[in-house]
């Protein structure tokens, strides 16, 4: 047998399996839809919420403070004596902590926001795998929607139709729904949003003490 016959055999071999196996079956996800849709994103999302909201009470307490120390310094110390110096440095130093405070308390918070949305995504493709493997679906495309809004510039609307994954697919190879369903019905049943980032609470989060 000749090296030519060799590789048609083995082409006609490939075929016959992939024939044998039948055709790919192919499906698609509205990522962004999805995460919408889905009760932890939610959740999560209200909760860092509320933790930005009681920062914001702290920041402006703090401030109130400190502004209420300047007035402090200036009605009952005289310029150019120690204790008009020893308070002003006081004062400096607590401005120094709030704007440190702040800034901490905001990177931890957005980090673990950071940290909470990956989390989803990686529910997400766990619910997209179960779903798929159900459904005997071999690949499952991201394909996204267009905006409904068309942005001012050229270049917004190139970068948008270059994103898109998926030019045309037919409503009955959308799994979106089914995935939310998935989504929404394993989050309920965990009873909480287990395995997330937990935002920092209120009792966690500490405050410079009064001078």
């Amino acid at each position: 047998m000749t090296l030519v016959t060799l590789s048609m055999a083995a082409a006609l071999m490939t075929v016959g399996q992939q024939a044998s196996q039948g055709p790919t079956k192919i499906a698609v996800v509205n990522i962004p839809t999805i995460s919408e849709r889905y009760q932890r994103t939610r959740d999560l999302e209200a909760q860092f919420e509320q933790n930005r909201v009681k920062l914001n009470q702290e920041r402006e307490a703090l401030q109130e403070r400190i502004e209420r120390a300047g007035r402090s310094l200036q009605e009952e110390f005289k310029p150019g004596t120690q204790e008009f110096e020893d308070r002003r440095k006081q004062l400096a130093m607590l401005e120094a902590e709030l704007q440190w405070f702040v800034e901490s308390e905001s990177q931890k918070i957005e980090a673990g926001l950071a940290a909470s949305l990956q989390s989803i995504y990686l529910d997400i493709q766990a619910a997209v795998r179960e779903v798929a493997q159900e459904h005997m679906i071999d690949v499952v495309l991201a394909a996204d929607r267009l905006p409904t809004n068309t942005p001012a510039s050229t270049t917004q609307v190139r970068q948008q139709i270059v994103l898109q994954k998926v030019v045309y697919w037919s409503p009955r190879v959308d799994l979106t729904d089914v995935v939310v369903a998935r989504l929404n019905a394993n989050h309920e049943a965990s009873g909480s949003a287990t395995g997330a980032v937990r935002p920092p609470s209120p009792e966690e989060v500490e405050v410079p003490p009064d001078r």
